[in-house]
């Protein structure tokens, strides 16, 4: 499991200090299985669902860390590596379906 860039390098973090035993959870069950798909983990879906890491698109997926806090992180399966590519407490905006 790899930082995608500085920023979701800081996210993942603040969720350490923050919350080390839901980051903790957090940490299993995205190296267990990145594809399992239940309330708190699933495939992000439309322009989010994939995103280029390293020029290469890669299917992106979220677990709910918290209430709101959330981790985006996409799959790499040749290079046998989980990209994180958002870490954060808040909830991101970029799925927020209020007011669309």
């Amino acid at each position: 499991m790899r930082a995608a860039d500085r920023q979701a390098y800081q996210g993942w973090q603040r969720l350490l200090t923050a919350i080390p035993d839901n980051l903790d959870r957090a940490w299993t069950a995205l190296t267990s299985d990145p594809r399992h798909v239940d309330q708190r983990q699933h495939p992000l879906k439309g322009q989010l669902g994939v995103v280029k890491v390293g020029g290469a698109p890669l299917e992106q997926w979220q677990y709910e860390v918290t209430g709101a806090g959330r981790i985006w992180y996409a799959i790499d399966d040749d290079a046998r590596t989980l990209w994180i590519t958002r870490a954060g407490a808040g909830h991101p905006k970029q799925t927020d379906t209020r007011g669309r």
